[in-house]
């Protein structure tokens, strides 16, 4: 009777230790949008490296470092170790025929924009992250514009 005691009272303690240290990217859902923004900003550095678009001298650059900061500042909150084979969210197809033009860019900037939505609501403030982190994604979310607004045709 007594060993049991001790067993439920020490895996009692671990659990009630080890729930706030529990990493977030292995709880899974806890923040789905800060996730699906995290691959749809990979994918969309990506398709930005990869676009062949006449932007304005240093737009592209200021968005892909912009994007890298994101990538970073998301990364660490969900304590993600690699990003280049972070799964966030599966998406199909047909959810990016949606948006005509850059549809990785597009649904960054769209998953950005409710990623910071859930990040200001998280009562957590991530090791000192959270404000950084919402400032990156500012700046990923206006650098993105900026480019969709200084495209040339």
């Amino acid at each position: 009777m007594i060993r049991r005691r001790l067993l439920l009272a020490s895996v009692g303690v671990v659990l009630a230790g080890s729930a706030p240290g529990v990493a977030l990217a292995q709880r899974g859902a806890d923040y789905p949008r800060l996730r699906a923004a995290l691959q749809e900003l990979r994918e969309a550095r990506r398709e930005l490296g990869e676009a062949r678009d006449a932007w304005p001298p240093g737009y592209r650059d200021r968005a892909m470092q912009s994007i890298d900061d994101a990538i970073m500042s998301v990364g660490r909150i969900l304590q993600v170790r690699d990003v280049d084979t972070f799964r966030g969210y599966d998406r199909n197809d047909d959810y990016y025929r949606r948006f005509p033009e850059h549809p990785r860019l597009r649904s960054a900037l769209q998953d950005l924009r409710e990623a910071r939505q859930e990040l200001q609501a998280a009562r957590a403030d991530f090791g000192n992250l959270k404000e950084r982190a919402l400032d990156d994604i500012d700046m990923a979310v206006g650098d993105i514009l900026a480019l969709f607004r200084g495209q040339r045709r």
